[in-house]
């Protein structure tokens, strides 16, 4: 009896080995996810390579968005152009009825001279404020638009399997800071709208083949101001005569941060910094104005306008003590990046499995940086995953460096994680309460 047992557990797991696989199953996904990308991988290479030999500056994406729409085009899908000047929309349809979910990749490059001595380094220049200046892709955008055509070229493939609907977006001018906003004001999704969106970007710290995460705020509203301190003017011998700007711009400066250290609480991280300062010509004059350029980085609405007041009050307490007028510009600009955390929660277990384990997926800290994403985020559930791209024979490269050079193994990952989190979001899609 025992014997018949042992063969008919053997006979049975010979049949379970051979049963044919769930195509629709997650790991027959990844299987065929893996089994195109590696195909088209050598191409997108050489895709990722003309993009950052051919740079572009914000808003003058002309040939990136004529190369990205032609990329779209040739997969079949339906596509728009000239949203908010060089913007790209495609839509793939899945064969079946269900979610519409976002992919955004942004184009533009940024005013730096190369200098990595890469075959494919940027030779291209452009003339910004009246000066000559090298064109870069020195923050990784030729690599996020390379991943948005690979996510589209793998999912065009598998659109027999997809129950939803997913639209590209190719943005240009985040390094504008201004690109997401115009898109939206475009009216990119007027006619179709996500429920989700997704994107990443490079990071410069993090080998190839690691994914870093922010749940909540990953980037800070990025505001700033032009305080003008005004005077009639006099000799330095005599400052009794008329009002210093230059010490009452300084005392801005301290009160400013002595501000933030006792007005604020320790856990609403803020940044003000005074990054220029101009004022007088010679070393006997006390000068007729001085001039304070400065950014503020806070997280969410209700600290951002929170700040302006207490910036704004700080600036008039000490101009009026001084008896000085002043001008006072204060902008708002690019909003905080807010990662939805039900949807980080939702995409994680999706993006372990398709590197391999946990320590290939780390929670890093909130920046202070600004990313224009944010503007999709506010009216979209979002997240934004961040690829690494440290190459392996480098310590540390930079973003916005002429030597930042980036690991192009991060490309065909990017690929696979990105395309997997769709899928996996169309095929088990959240309830709707």
């Amino acid at each position: 009896m025992k014997k018949i047992a042992i063969v008919l557990l053997a006979a049975f797991g010979f049949l379970v080995v051979r049963l044919p696989a769930d195509p629709t199953s997650a790991g027959a996904r990844d299987k065929r996810v893996a089994e195109i990308v590696k195909e088209i991988a050598p191409s997108l290479i050489e895709i990722r390579r003309d993009l950052h030999a051919h740079p572009e500056l914000s808003m003058a994406e002309v040939r990136t968005s004529a190369l990205v729409a032609a990329y779209f085009q040739k997969l079949g899908l339906e596509v728009r152009t000239g949203i908010a000047g060089t913007g790209v929309r495609a839509i793939l349809r899945g064969a079946k009825p269900g979610p519409i979910v976002g992919i955004r990749g942004d184009m533009d490059a940024l005013p730096i001279t190369e200098q990595t001595g890469l075959p494919f380094a940027s030779k291209v220049t452009s003339v910004l404020e009246g000066r000559e200046c090298g064109v870069m892709h020195a923050c990784g955008h030729d690599i996020h638009t390379t991943v948005l055509l690979g996510a589209a070229a793998v999912l065009a493939r598998l659109r027999a399997q997809l129950a939803g609907t997913i639209v590209f977006v190719a943005q240009p001018a985040e390094e504008a800071a201004d690109g997401a906003r115009q898109m939206l004001e475009a009216g990119v999704f007027k006619d179709i709208r996500p429920e989700a969106m997704f994107a990443f970007h490079v990071h410069d710290m993090v080998r190839a083949g690691v994914i870093t995460y922010v749940p909540g705020f990953a980037t800070a509203n990025v505001d700033g101001f032009r305080l003008t301190i005004k005077s009639e003017g006099c000799h330095g011998s005599a400052p009794y005569l008329c009002v210093d700007p230059i010490m009452v711009g300084a005392q801005v400066v301290v009160a400013l941060q002595g501000m933030i250290a006792r007005e604020l609480n320790v856990y609403d991280k803020t940044v003000i910094t005074v990054g220029t300062f101009h004022a007088g010509s010679a070393s006997n004059i006390i000068p007729q104005k001085a001039v304070l350029d400065a950014t503020v980085r806070t997280y969410g609405e209700e600290q951002r306008h929170a700040v302006r007041q207490k910036i704004e009050r700080v600036i008039a307490g000490i101009c009026q003590a001084a008896q000085a007028s002043y001008d006072l510009d204060y902008g708002f600009g690019t909003m905080s990046l807010y990662n939805d955390p039900a949807l980080m929660k939702r995409i994680l277990p999706t993006v372990e499995r398709v590197l391999g384990g946990k320590e290939f997926l780390k929670e890093d800290p909130p920046e202070m940086g600004g990313e224009d994403f944010g503007f999709f985020a506010r009216e979209i559930p979002s997240v934004m995953l961040l690829l690494g791209v440290l190459p392996k024979d480098l310590d540390k490269t930079s973003l916005h460096s002429p030597t930042f050079r980036a690991d192009e193994e991060g490309i065909p990952l990017g690929v696979r994680v990105m395309s997997s989190i769709v899928l996996d979001y169309l095929a088990h899609p959240p309830s709707k309460k």
